[in-house]
């Protein structure tokens, strides 16, 4: 069963540094969280990551790859060979393209065998035509090159490997630019692929597998994928496979040796995700699906066509469903349709985090949907005001502020966007999406054209105000109530400062003794008027109850403050962090989770009587999330172990157990606290 519960969709603690962390994450475009991928840190909090897109090119288009590429896992070295076929799009005298800068080019050769002078300076290689290609021609240039990939040197992403060669498995991914890529996420291409390894290793790839060949001690695989997409992902390594079937899919699962009880429960659960979303968007052209561990080392997922790679801290019991949904959801919103461009990012990359919640309200229901998209509001917001989501392109891809931005409030718009077209239109427009711009990339005016036919809607507003622009509303209501003779009328007035706001604005009205009753409210500009009639008294009035409506209040400041403090935490800017959560305490002083993370900070310098103020200040507080209470506890065990206080350890750990609170392994930690005092040495420095 992969259902999340409302409890792990909240707030939840990373034991990773011997502490409950932030919002944990390691920031790597793309989590999360854009082909797809996404670093998720923590074992319960998914910050799903995309891959960076690159700017628009116009000079020349990379149509298809043919690589012919060597695996030497004892050594970590790749060889390869790659030829490129492209269009030009103006007279070239040079290419450039991005490549690994842990591998070095030998040569550079063009169509006719002629040999190319070529530039390497880090990621960028250029090379020059001896004669110019005409604009409109097709040509092709050919890589020779090899090197170590054994660490995280000379990755795109500063520190997080994205290919590696080594003997608990390999893993090539396209982010990694193991091959000469151009154009980064945007330009869609077709690729055969020869990967020749030691025998013993399986080989997994987009594509049309053929019959791999046997050599004397190694074995050549082959694929080809025919459709212009983002093929380059290839994973090697000892694996236990597991078939597995779903309606219209194929599933297949790769998993390490001892890790073969995951294949039943992470096939089944793939087979409901793959059924919920051929249902709401339509089948994939090709039903084949293979599931791969790779190592923990690296990026929590990524999605190529046909392929999902999962680290190994990825499979857990029971399946984490969040994980699996958002990756499998990027077979539709990036392999199968694309952005156009790296300000059209939010198509995918928000999509692709709200189509994951939308399985979650059809596998979990409406409670667990709800507080998954109350997440999204507020890392929406954290960062909202930086810039404009159609100003993607502005942003440095691996930060908070592009997270927030093309991920979380890139999620809000479809979910807004839903609730203006109506559950109907709003799938069918996904559907025309998928229909009409398979294996093509779209653009933001195109996806809006595309919503507007389906839904017979002028929406140049919507996209203006949620696309184009900053802001967010924060609303204010006034009401009355009237006696009438068939009972009560209320009758009030809604207000917010965003002068060119227009949207639908649901309110809901609580009676004695009924059920609320809800009225949708069409709001243009800064005020609009209600009038509900209810057949008992009157309680109260909320506005927008089920947060369809990406907007500011109390509450959701609060955890926007929090959220901030925990990004600096996490970056290890604890400075700022303690700033940040004492804003929160100075509008809550009771905010339990605030003094805990004060706490965790201290704790983490070694301040340990602060840590402990702290600890105190947070069991005497709210105590939400609930969480809070047994980490608190052992926290302070922790803190009299690591201070000498044995006995007063004891006491905390033993309040720990009471809690009855598991909650990431807290009462497994007590436990063997209880056995053997924690010392500072046994601390996991982050």
């Amino acid at each position: 069963m992969e259902t999340v519960t409302r409890e792990e969709m909240r707030n939840k603690p990373d034991t990773r540094h011997g502490g409950i962390g932030g919002l944990a994450r390691t920031l790597a475009r793309p989590s999360v969280p854009t082909a797809r991928w996404f670093v998720m840190p923590t074992a319960l909090l998914a910050i799903l990551l995309s891959a960076s897109l690159g700017h628009a090119q116009t000079r020349f288009q990379v149509t298809h790859y043919a690589i012919d590429a060597e695996l030497y896992p004892a050594t970590h070295i790749l060889t390869a060979k790659a030829r490129v076929d492209f269009l030009a799009k103006t007279d070239l005298t040079t290419l450039a393209f991005d490549l690994h800068s842990s591998l070095r080019v030998d040569k550079v050769l063009d169509a006719d065998g002629g040999e190319l002078r070529f530039r390497r300076d880090g990621l960028n290689l250029q090379v020059d035509f001896l004669n110019p290609v005409q604009a409109g021609k097709t040509s092709s240039v050919t890589v020779s090159y090899g090197g170590p990939l054994a660490s995280a040197d000379g990755s795109p992403v500063e520190g997080l490997k994205l290919a590696y060669v080594g003997d608990e498995g390999s893993y090539l991914l396209y982010p990694g630019r193991w091959f000469p890529v151009s154009n980064y996420g945007v330009d869609r291409f077709a690729a055969t692929m020869r990967i020749t390894v030691p025998s013993g290793l399986t080989v997994i790839a987009s594509g049309k597998e053929l019959a791999p060949q046997q050599q004397t001690g190694k074995t050549t695989y082959a694929f080809d994928f025919d459709q212009p997409s983002f093929p380059g992902t290839v994973l090697a390594g000892k694996y236990v496979v597991q078939p597995g079937t779903a309606v219209g899919a194929n599933i297949a699962l790769y998993l390490k040796p001892g890790h073969e009880q995951f294949a039943a429960s992470y096939g089944e659960a793939a087979a409901r995700i793959l059924t919920f979303y051929s249902d709401e968007f339509g089948a994939l052209p090709s039903g084949r699906l293979a599931i791969a561990e790779i190592e923990d080392g690296t990026v929590n997922g990524y999605t190529a066509p046909g392929v999902v790679a999962l680290a190994s801290r990825g499979f857990s019991n029971p399946v984490n469903a969040r994980l699996l949904a958002y990756a499998i959801a990027n077979l539709w919103w990036h392999c199968l349709v694309s952005p156009a461009s790296a300000d059209d990012a939010f198509l995918d990359a928000g999509l692709a985090t709200y189509s994951a919640a939308m399985y979650i309200e059809s596998s979990a229901g409406e409670n667990e949907f709800e507080d998954r998209m109350h997440e999204i509001e507020i890392g929406a917001l954290t960062h909202e005001e930086v810039a404009p989501i159609a100003q993607a392109g502005r942003l440095h891809e691996f930060t908070p502020e592009y997270e927030a931005i093309v991920f979380n409030k890139g999620a809000m718009v479809f979910h807004m966007l839903r609730w203006v077209l109506g559950e109907d239109a709003y799938l069918k427009t996904l559907q025309a999406m998928a229909r009409d711009y398979a294996w093509k990339s779209i653009s933001t005016d195109e996806f809006e054209k595309l919503a507007e036919k389906t839904s017979n809607q002028e929406l140049t507003y919507f996209f203006a105000q949620w696309v184009s622009s900053t802001g967010v509303p924060q609303f204010k209501r006034t009401w009355a109530v009237y006696r009438t003779a068939k009972g009560y009328q209320v009758v009030g007035k809604i207000q917010q400062d965003l002068d060119i706001f227009r949207m639908p604005v649901e309110i809901r009205v609580f009676a004695e003794g009924r059920k609320p009753v809800n009225e949708r409210v069409e709001m243009v500009g800064t005020t609009a008027d209600f009038t509900v009639n209810t057949l008992t008294r009157p309680l109260r009035v909320l506005v927008d109850p089920a947060s369809r409506i990406l907007k500011y209040d109390d509450s959701i400041k609060t955890a926007v403050e929090m959220a901030k403090g925990d990004q600096m935490a996490q970056q290890q800017a604890y400075l700022e962090a303690l700033k940040q959560y004492q804003k929160v305490l100075e509008l809550n002083k009771n905010n339990s989770l605030a003094h805990f993370r004060i706490g965790e900070i201290h704790f983490k310098l070694r301040n340990y009587n602060a840590a402990a103020e702290e600890m105190r200040a947070a069991l005497n507080g709210d105590l939400q999330p609930k969480w809070v209470e047994v980490w608190a506890h052992l926290t302070l065990g922790k803190i009299f172990d690591a201070t000498g206080q044995r006995d007063r350890a004891l006491n905390e750990y033993q309040r720990a157990l009471q809690t009855n609170d598991n909650t990431q392994g807290a009462l497994d930690e007590a436990n063997r606290y209880t056995q053997k005092p924690y010392t500072e040495e046994s601390r996991q420095i982050g």
